[in-house]
């Protein structure tokens, strides 16, 4: 399981991180939880028996060319406003020259796209670290003198250039101090390496599913989704209409990016033939974590068109209908006619999907489950085919 460490238990446990969504994604009948529980935790502990983290060391030299060479991934921020200042910074670096104990740091590994090309690593839990390092060594910040306790008379307000120049022997010895780095291996299951970054990020407070989901998910289709997010903020009249979408605490918290993923994930699976969502158990959480997944592997490919069109559908019919109660769960029914055959038929006949009669039944208990997910699916499926009449 782990080679040359003790720590498991602090590492891989087999609860789930704490998922507070807005959509209730991990909503139960009474009766399909006790089906469930018996065989969870065995099968949790099978995934766990597979699971494999091994402890290297990496000097800082090495960590820094790493990154330099693109085979260490700090990837984007998970956290949004959530970036040390110089403050920390200095304390960091001047922890390095004093020689003491720095906390390890998890990466993933990720396996190169043909047989030729050499694995990478992605940052789990570490990345301010390591992007402290990074910045130090490439001189983009000065040590603030404030913040020095041991070694101020001799670093403060000094780039790391200023400082190897005067003390050449002592940064020599930094850059080839060693720290403590756990390799998540790259055949692990994706569930542990998912459990492992919501427990390693807990901290004061714990990550939601979605800023789990964009760390570890990226694939061109999250990029679209970010990409898609971003000039909606950045746009002044495009802000106010996402602003008045999503909450601030929703932007914080990638709440947003969870309705997106959510969008995409019923897009794939709600099949209109057959008037069901494919491979849907009641949780709806399990069903985004695959889909998500499998786009990472490319088993399911999404033109960016595609996608744009199903961000823009979405995020029309929440601001448009955001004061109704259940409007979460009818984009999830409107997911799969998010196409440019569909749509504007679609858009033209929500008001009479929102009064439906036999939807509202759906919303009474347990809206989440998979019979109101069909039913909800079904009935949308028919009013649309009775407007083609």
């Amino acid at each position: 399981m782990i080679e040359n460490t003790n720590a498991a238990e602090n590492v891989i446990d087999t609860e789930y991180a704490e998922e507070n969504l807005q959509l209730a994604e991990n909503q139960y009948t009474e009766e399909e939880e006790i089906e469930q529980v018996e065989n969870e935790f065995k099968s949790k502990r099978e995934l766990l028996e597979k699971t494999k983290i091994v402890k290297q060391t990496w000097s800082i030299l090495e960590i820094f060319q790493k990154i330099k060479d693109n085979k260490l991934i700090l990837g984007p921020d998970y956290q949004r406003m959530e970036i040390w200042g110089i403050d920390k910074k200095t304390a960091f670096i001047e922890s390095l020259f004093m020689e003491i104990m720095i906390p390890p740091i998890y990466v993933v590994e990720v396996p190169g796209n043909s047989i030729l090309e050499e694995n990478k690593y992605e940052v789990v839990d570490g990345k301010q670290r390591l992007t402290t390092i990074k910045s130090f060594l490439n001189n983009e910040f000065a040590l603030k003198d404030k913040c020095l306790e041991y070694y101020q008379d001799l670093f403060k307000n000094k780039k790391f250039n200023e400082i190897s120049d005067l003390y050449s022997e002592k940064t020599t010895q930094v850059l080839s101090s060693v720290l403590d780095i756990y390799v998540i291996t790259a055949n692990s299951p994706e569930f542990t390496k998912y459990d492992i970054f919501a427990r390693l990020n807990k901290g004061a407070e714990k990550l939601k599913v979605n800023e789990i989901r964009r760390a570890i998910y990226r694939s061109s289709v999250t990029q679209y989704i970010t990409d898609f997010v971003e000039h909606n903020l950045e746009d002044q009249e495009l802000r106010k209409i996402y602003t008045e979408t999503f909450t601030k605490n929703d932007i914080k918290r990638f709440e947003d990016y969870g309705r997106f993923y959510r969008s995409i994930a019923f897009f794939v699976r709600s099949n209109i033939d057959s008037k069901q969502v494919d491979n849907y158990n009641s949780r709806p959480r399990d069903m985004i974590n695959e889909v998500l997944h499998e786009i990472q592997k490319r088993k399911i490919d999404l033109s960016e068109d595609t996608v744009k069109l199903i961000l823009e559908t979405t995020l029309s019919i929440k601001h448009k209908y955001k004061n109704i109660e259940n409007i979460d769960y009818l984009i999830d029914s409107f997911a799969p006619f998010f196409k440019t055959d569909y749509i504007e038929k679609l858009l033209s006949i929500i008001p009479d999907i929102i009064n439906d009669d036999v939807l509202a039944e759906t919303f009474e208990k347990s809206p989440a489950t998979t019979t109101n997910v069909n039913e909800r699916l079904k009935r949308v499926c028919e009013l649309m085919e009775n407007n083609y009449e």
